[in-house]
């Protein structure tokens, strides 16, 4: 019988499973497995018996999950936990680029918002096949070309809708617009720019502007992409990012990155930019996509000069109108595309990484005050920042479910994804456990607000993109929603860990018992964390094997992630039965331990996605710079554990 066989589509036929193992590099051919296995039932029995066993061990009153409640409870009502004195919010404000460009051509560039806002809703699509609104595309130029969401010339604020019309209607324009991101003085002195500029005109980068001839990193690019990208050294690096700034530049100049036009009759459901359309296309397809791009391009000169643009409307509307007829078929729906470019404006995760941040910051300071000074009252900022926490964490899952809607699938197939996946867990996991303890409240919200801000670093990429077919699973999403949540519950720990060597270092025999039930309580919750994560992070491996085995039909490879998931589960295993080895055990080792096994999480993390190539991988083995933070972030850490190994024996 006929039967199509691809990833996560199998044949199931007497018993006998046939998978899509792998296929030719030529995509020519495909490689085939066949399986017979009758213990799957037996196995999944057994995964489900041991997740059930876990999970109970967590809600049994008699286990020791519950009596680390208890102890928590006793050690927070014996110092009396509460909190607070007032101080100045140290507000992390991202300050606004200095604009470079010249104010004589605000009057020529500045396109009316209401028009470039219908624009920013037409239908693109990208270089994956994805379909998405012109917003998005617009929006990610920006960010790539300029490092920001909008520009200012003169008196007025373009938005990337605004720059990118402006970009592609008057190319003669913006090609003199110092838009183009440099901020490296090297690349600077090469073509030609000051010193101390942190953006260049398309233009200077070419000898003869004109002609676009004389390209001046042509040598420069030449010698870093000759190089193995380890062996690139800071200028090889600038040159290669600014270059590929240039490029975008151009491609929306010539408008090829414009993908707006569906070719009638094309069952693939390609999109083509406007000259390749003109090309590509048929008579009268061509000439009647001809017509209709010219009335748009010349409506909108018109309406540079008079200042109506109505005509510009009535135009976009036919190129809509257009897709809509011949790209039924991907076109997105009307809501899909307004939930796409309220994302792209609200920039939710991007504004709430420094409020967690500060709130955390600031209850953490508190928290501290009221462990010296118990007479201190804390309670009214404890619950201030509960319901600002409850907030954030409201709009959190607002961005969360408003990207799975966008996208089509669960937030968390790629880095930037899991990333605000983890940080929404990491939240979760401080409203389960913060309950008497303001100090976890306020790791909570420092740990969101980091992961979040890591999340929006250089080398992460928040575009919104189709899943890879060998991810389109529901089973994945089961996977991946539980793995990445123990990470939540496991750095929530590390990060009490690292409170708790602080209290070490606070102590003195004055406040001796006082730091003690604080750090008893602190340690009380961080066991419970980890055991939370723990749970999660086995149980998701169960559900790791049963989707593998339902996709291609093994259980357990020794790909990197997967050899790594179980170390981590190992490490875990020790740390939380560390306490039937008195010799071993106590706060200080607990939380010593407890803050340097996240290392296992991480290498699992991002080692594994960024550095070793496997099927988990995101960069397949390409190396990632180290971020500067991590070896001082480390060497902080070592110089923490030093100094509070001093006070670990005080009564």
């Amino acid at each position: 019988m006929p039967y199509r066989i691809f990833m996560n589509n199998i044949l199931e036929h007497r018993g006998y499973r046939f998978f899509q193992s792998s296929y030719d590099q030529d995509e020519q051919g495909t490689i085939l497995s066949v399986n017979n296995d009758p213990g799957t039932l037996p196995s999944y029995i057994g995964y489900t018996l041991l997740a059930l066993g876990m999970f109970w061990s967590l809600f049994s009153r008699e286990n020791r999950f519950a009596k680390l409640a208890k102890k928590a409870k006793k050690a927070s009502e014996g110092k009396a936990l509460s909190i607070l004195l007032g101080i100045g919010l140290l507000i992390s404000v991202t300050p606004s680029m200095a604009s470079e460009l010249d104010p004589s051509l605000k009057t020529i560039v500045s396109f009316e918002r209401a028009h470039a806002d219908k624009f920013g809703e037409l239908i693109v699509q990208d270089s994956g096949g994805r379909m998405k609104p012109m917003n998005t595309l617009a929006t990610e130029i920006l960010a790539k070309v300029y490092r920001g969401s909008s520009i200012q010339i003169g008196e007025h604020n373009l938005n990337a809708d605004q720059v990118v019309l402006g970009m592609m209607i008057r190319p003669d324009v913006y090609r003199d617009i110092k838009m183009i991101r440099t901020k490296d003085e090297k690349v600077n002195t090469i073509i030609g720019a000051r010193l101390e500029a942190k953006h260049a005109s398309f233009s200077q980068f070419f000898e003869d502007p004109e002609n676009m001839r004389g390209y001046k990193l042509s040598e420069a690019v030449e010698i870093a992409t000759r190089k193995e990208p380890k062996h690139r050294d800071k200028l090889d690096k600038a040159v290669l990012k600014v270059d590929e700034r240039v490029n975008i530049a151009y491609m929306v100049y010539t408008g090829s990155l414009m993908k707006i036009w569906p070719q009638p009759k094309n069952l693939n459901n390609k999109w083509f930019a406007t000259i390749e359309a003109l090309q590509t296309f048929d008579m009268p397809d061509a000439e009647r996509l001809r017509l209709i791009a010219v009335e748009y391009f010349t409506s909108i000169d018109a309406s540079l000069t008079s200042g109506d643009w109505s005509a510009p409307d009535v135009a976009l509307a036919k190129i809509a109108e257009y897709q809509k007829f011949y790209g039924s078929e991907v076109y997105p729906s009307q809501n899909r595309i307004a939930a796409e470019v309220f994302y792209n404006e609200d920039k939710i995760f991007e504004r709430l990484y420094p409020l967690y941040l500060v709130v955390g910051f600031v209850l953490l300071i508190l928290s501290f005050v009221k462990i010296l000074k118990p007479s201190f009252k804390i309670d009214f900022f404890t619950k201030t920042t509960l319901y600002l926490l409850i907030l954030f964490f409201i709009a959190h899952t607002i961005g969360l479910a408003n990207r799975w809607y966008i996208s089509g699938h669960a937030p968390w197939s790629d880095g930037y994804e899991s990333m605000i996946y983890i940080a929404w867990a990491t939240v979760l996991a401080g409203f389960i456990f913060s309950k008497r303890s303001s100090m976890t409240m306020a790791s909570t919200g420092i740990l969101s607000g980091l992961i979040l801000f890591v999340a929006h670093l250089n080398w992460m990429d928040p575009q919104v993109t189709n899943l890879v077919p060998v991810l389109n699973s529901y089973w994945l999403s089961i996977h991946v929603s539980m793995i990445t949540a123990s990470y939540g519950f496991l750095g929530l720990g590390a990060l009490l860990g690292f409170v708790t060597l602080i209290l070490f270092v606070l102590k003195t025999e004055k406040n001796s018992k006082q730091i003690s039930l604080s750090i008893k309580e602190l340690n009380s919750i961080n066991e419970m964390s980890l055991m939370v994560g723990l749970v999660l992070l086995t149980v998701g491996n169960f559900l790791g094997g049963v989707w593998a085995n339902e996709s291609w039909g093994r259980y357990w490879g020794w790909d990197p992630k997967e050899t790594w998931a179980l170390v981590t589960i190992l490490v875990y295993a020790v740390v939380l039965h560390l306490r039937f080895i008195k010799s071993i055990y106590s706060d200080f080792n607990f939380s010593v331990i407890s803050l340097l096994s996240f290392t296992s999480v991480i290498m699992t993390y991002f080692g594994v996605n960024y550095y070793l190539a496997g099927l988990h991988s995101y960069a397949k083995g390409d190396p990632v710079p180290i971020p500067d933070f991590v070896p001082v972030t480390y060497a902080i850490i070592f110089v923490l554990i030093a100094v509070a190994f001093r006070n670990r024996k005080l009564a």
